[in-house]
């Protein structure tokens, strides 16, 4: 489909968003099959890894991302499973003399760039902004890529767990079979309004928080595991309350 939409567009310039992990299945696009059409068609590259860059850090789950190295560009949200404070997030690009092209900012007072890269003031879109690197640098020196090579294996296994316990109760119904670290469900009647309440019940009961969504047009209540202190005694506490609070 994605070949047939690109041969009619002819010349003109296009660029196509691939996931590396979408928000509520963790679904991985054929990176190396959407690379294979960028020799056909010159179109720009651009891989949304927000949620699903990371999981690189673990081996086995780093076929995933194969053909990504063909990207034109990639981001990867920091503030998700890197567990720093939120806004902090990355771009990577194939292209950092367009970046700079594209975001110098210069001015009576700001000197111009004197070669790529040697002011990251001039490869974004803002001028004033926190030190977000900082605690992102701090991390990653403090755990490396073993440290989060556990947190994401330790995640993923206790997002089937819960997967897992919310399949022995009737009352419950998987939306989407659980990948990585994202579980998705609904009640198994389906009814939207109690759906709803059951999401606010659980608000008040602050034992665990589930964030709604929606899932090919029906509501689904949607557990993300990405949290350093997280393990299966939380999805224990998780699914009681979901039982008792059902």
């Amino acid at each position: 489909a994605l070949e047939h939409a690109l041969s009619q567009h002819g010349d003109a310039p296009s660029i196509v968003v691939a996931s590396a992990g979408t928000v509520n299945t963790v679904d991985f696009d054929d990176l190396a099959a959407i690379a294979a059409l960028k020799q056909r068609y010159g179109f720009w590259l651009h891989v949304d890894a927000a949620f699903g860059g990371i999981a690189a850090a673990f081996e086995p789950r780093r076929a995933l991302l194969a053909g990504i190295e063909f990207a034109d560009s990639v981001t990867v949200d920091a503030h998700k499973w890197l567990n720093v404070p939120y806004d902090c997030a990355l771009l990577y690009t194939a292209h950092l003399p367009l970046q700079l092209e594209v975001f110098q900012n210069h001015s009576a007072y700001l000197s111009a760039p004197v070669a790529v890269a040697d002011n990251f003031l001039h490869l974004t879109p803002e001028n004033s902004r926190r030190f977000r690197a900082l605690p992102l640098w701090m991390s990653l020196l403090a755990y490396g890529r073993e440290g989060y090579a556990e947190l994401v294996e330790r995640n993923c296994a206790s997002a089937q767990y819960l997967g897992s316990l919310i399949e022995t109760d009737p009352r419950f119904r998987l939306a989407a079979p659980v990948r990585l670290n994202v579980v998705c469900f609904t009640l198994a009647d389906a009814d939207k309004a109690a759906l709803a309440q059951l999401h606010q019940r659980l608000q008040h009961d602050g034992t665990a928080y589930l964030s709604p969504s929606v899932l090919d047009g029906r509501p689904i209540l949607r557990v993300a595991i990405c949290n350093w202190r997280t393990t299966n005694a939380d999805m224990d506490l998780t699914f009681a309350a979901l039982q008792r609070l059902a």
